[in-house]
């Protein structure tokens, strides 16, 4: 067995290796914290990247902005990501050395995006649709960097990163098969349900929420309830424009056409509906509202069976992760926390009702009136009951509202 192949077997945390320390190398000029058993897997895999042009610019990326390359055991799910805060590129080595190739691509292509101004344009009190045209537009970049280096690979008879990357990423390689195009393959991104439906549920949304009410705490990697501001101005919109140069712009036909696009924008309903509820609360708590949210496209589910399926997944499982607070309806003592839980349950039995509609092609009044009337329910209980200097009960309300927006594996 090549040691290569015994390192991924072991690599799920089972093994003595686990006790090792880890130590500082430098593989092909590039920092890695590392077990020293892991150093023969990290070697091979950098030599895989310096053998093509995509692979050796990630290298070159990781050099010069002093990234560090860490391997941390977790979920087959969890590939991989670029930590921003501590400057670390970070993969699973549970992925084992074919997937790991395209991995390293892709999140150095983060690292990449972060150094040419996704860092401050995040750093802005974005609207929602600003912050979906960021999220989504760096990570169908950063795979259409990874899709590269397989074609890459591919050209040189190495076709196990290709192979894996089709496994799981199928429609963004049918994209880019048509017509051998980066720019299709881009695209390809946002026609995956299984992704984009992740993805806006437990990236866009969930973000849209940390950073108006909490603030990250890089220490421990968690984020801390912020005390409401004296004021709080509008949220900044951006265009298509201010972030072509840092998520591939330059590459992408019809670049800004295709952001401003349905097929780009879209949400599924109860995304929406969710961070309109938290429009309300922001509304009624700081006065202001997101007008982004207005012009946010629902997704059709109608002839769409992979939306209809993530559809129903998301509005099972939101149900299941209020459960537990149900009992606080009954409370004849009215709070915040009780106004939000009820309004979420309302919401969730609108939206359902009205999904089942759209799926015949057709319209539910009666619940479109009903999502209308919790939505204003919502902002008057939490305007009667909550002011700025409630800290406490704003900071509960918008803990019960993060955990609407919790990150979801399909």
């Amino acid at each position: 067995m090549s040691p290569t192949k015994e390192f991924e077997q072991s690599s799920a945390g089972t093994g003595s290796k686990e006790f090792e320390e880890k130590q500082e190398f430098i593989v092909h000029g590039v920092k890695v914290n590392i077990r020293p058993s892991e150093k023969e897997f990290v070697q091979e895999l950098f030599d895989a990247l310096a053998a093509i042009p995509t692979g050796r610019q990630a290298i070159e990326d990781m050099k010069k902005y002093n990234a560090t390359l860490l391997l941390e055991p977790g979920s087959e799910k969890e590939g991989g990501f670029y930590d921003q805060h501590n400057n670390n590129v970070v993969l699973n080595p549970a992925l084992g050395l074919e997937c790991s190739k395209f991995c390293l691509v892709h999140e150095a292509r983060h690292l990449l995006q972060y150094n040419q101004g996704r860092r401050e344009a995040e750093a802005l009190d974005l609207d929602y649709a600003s912050r979906l045209m960021i999220n989504r537009a760096t990570e169908a970049d950063a795979q259409a960097q990874a899709m590269q280096a397989c074609k890459e690979w591919e050209a040189i008879g190495q076709n196990g990163p290709l192979k894996g990357f089709e496994k799981h990423f199928k429609p963004i390689v049918d994209a880019y098969n048509k017509n051998n195009s980066i720019s299709d393959a881009y695209k390809g991104w946002y026609a995956d349900e299984h992704i984009t439906a992740s993805y806006e549920q437990g990236y866009d949304v969930e973000y849209y929420i940390n950073t108006d009410l909490y603030t990250f705490n890089p220490e421990n990697r968690r984020y801390l309830p912020k005390e409401p501001p004296a004021d709080c101005p509008p949220p900044v919109s951006l265009k298509p424009s201010d972030i072509a140069k840092f998520c591939g712009g330059d590459r992408i036909e019809d670049f800004e056409e295709f952001m401003n696009s349905k097929e780009a924008r879209q949400v599924h309903l109860l995304t929406k509906v969710t961070a309109e509820l938290h429009d309300e609360l922001m509304f009624a708590a700081f006065g202001v509202r997101d007008p982004s949210l207005a012009d946010i496209p629902v997704r059709d589910l109608k002839d769409n069976p992979s939306a209809q399926i993530f559809a129903a997944r998301y509005i099972k499982e939101t149900r299941e992760d209020f459960s537990l607070d149900r009992a606080s309806l009954d409370s004849p003592k009215k709070t915040t926390y009780s106004a939000i839980i009820s309004a979420v349950r309302d919401s969730v039995n609108a939206v359902e009702k009205i999904n089942a509609a759209a799926i015949k092609g057709e319209h539910n009044t009666d619940a479109e009136k009903a999502l209308s009337a919790t939505k204003k329910r919502l902002y008057s209980e939490i305007k009667e009951w909550l002011t700025p200097k409630k800290s406490s009960s704003l900071n509960k309300t918008a803990t019960t509202l993060k955990g609407l927006f919790s990150s979801k594996e399909y």
